[in-house]
């Protein structure tokens, strides 16, 4: 017997999609009712590209198929991406726009993942938020009936009401975005605010004012005078967003972007919580940044008392924090390179710190 969509009741499910834009925590309840409607076992939201673990919403019971999913990296041989190019042409496919028996029987997307969880056929429904191409995917088992292109006439008419809601959340996103920007622009703060790629989607007044040759943005990137020092700001980035942050370092590491000629800035990122699934975001993350021409150094007295530094140390220590690097340090106080490199060393080790830049972070939280 066909496995039939209830009209009826997929508009009623799909009623729950604005209140679900406007209370988050109902998500779930809205797709398992969509889930019901269709027929379907489960039901998923996911962008269509740049695939990542947090970035979906999804009925509880798909949750463990989404922990294999990116465990054993099977986003990365997900056999229907060859169906993104008549998902974005058309709106809609079913599994049989992408594959056939054959397939079924071989192809080890369906032989060893699908077929683990006993799932098979599924239909996708592409829609926009913002210029983000998001897919609310509807799976059924391989016992049920394969979406027709009757189902196929039903679905294409989600869309709308799809794009409407991820609309919805996104406009109340970005309305948070501008009152966060306004008031770190109040306090005198830079900020820059990040996608989930990395990429800069706004930054205030602020932050405008210290772009210049060396700090400059380049295809919505942040680009340093230095690739090295701009390769460390995509590494925290990435941290921030991903999966496990705490587990990773670079998380809690603040980068320097030296400045020729001038103090060296610190950058700060934080992820953003408050939307109920980063595909809907405008921004994920913020960055702070801390420009250290604006900040007097800590006095010589209160560093040799607080860190226990030798009179040379300290010099070493404020030069650190103006932002010389170990080979100016030894062209200024007139010492070789080696002997400046192990002041560098004790000054990091007596501050607990493990890099220049923790060590100006540190020291531009000390009151004179």
């Amino acid at each position: 017997m066909a496995t039939r969509i209830d009209i009826s009741e997929l508009e009623t499910a799909l009623d729950g999609l604005l209140e679900s834009a406007l209370v988050p925590a109902s998500w779930e309840r809205t797709l398992e009712r969509i889930s019901r409607a269709t027929g379907s076992v489960g039901t998923h939201i996911m962008p269509v590209r740049g695939k990542f673990p947090a970035g979906f919403l999804t009925t509880p019971n798909l949750l463990e198929a989404f922990q294999v999913y990116f465990d054993e990296e099977w986003y990365k041989r997900d056999f229907r991406e060859r169906g993104l190019a008549v998902a974005m042409a058309k709106g809609v496919i079913i599994e049989h726009d992408i594959a056939g028996e054959e397939e079924f029987k071989h192809e080890s997307f369906y032989t060893e993942f699908l077929a683990r969880f006993r799932f098979r056929y599924s239909a996708m429904v592409g829609f926009t938020s913002g210029d983000t191409m998001l897919s609310l995917n509807l799976q059924r088992r391989i016992q049920d009936q394969p979406f027709d292109r009757d189902d196929e006439r039903v679905l294409v008419k989600m869309q709308s009401k799809l794009t409407a809601a991820a609309e919805i959340i996104r406009a109340l996103h970005i309305a948070k975005i501008d009152s966060m920007s306004e008031a770190f622009e109040l306090a005198g703060t830079a900020v820059v605010f990040f996608d989930r790629f990395g990429r800069i989607t706004r930054l205030n007044q602020r932050a405008e004012t210290l772009l210049d040759d060396s700090i400059r943005i380049v295809d919505r990137e942040l680009v340093a005078f230095s690739q090295e020092e701009t390769g460390l700001l995509r590494r925290h980035l990435q941290a921030i967003l991903s999966k496990e942050p705490f587990t990773n370092p670079a998380v809690s590491t603040p980068v320097l972007f030296s400045r020729p000629g001038k103090a060296p800035l610190i950058i700060r990122g934080q992820r953003l919580n408050g939307v109920p699934a980063e595909l809907f975001s405008h921004s994920a993350a913020v960055a702070i940044i801390t420009d250290l021409s604006e900040r007097a150094a800590p006095s010589r007295d209160l560093l040799r008392r607080l860190f226990s530094l030798t009179p040379q140390e300290t010099t070493v220590a404020r030069l650190l924090m103006d932002g010389s690097s170990p080979r100016q340090i030894a062209e200024i106080s007139g010492l070789t390179y080696e002997t400046t490199r192990g002041y560098v060393k004790k000054v990091l080790a007596k501050t607990g710190t493990q890099r220049q830049s923790q060590l100006i972070s540190l020291l531009s939280s000390l009151k004179i």
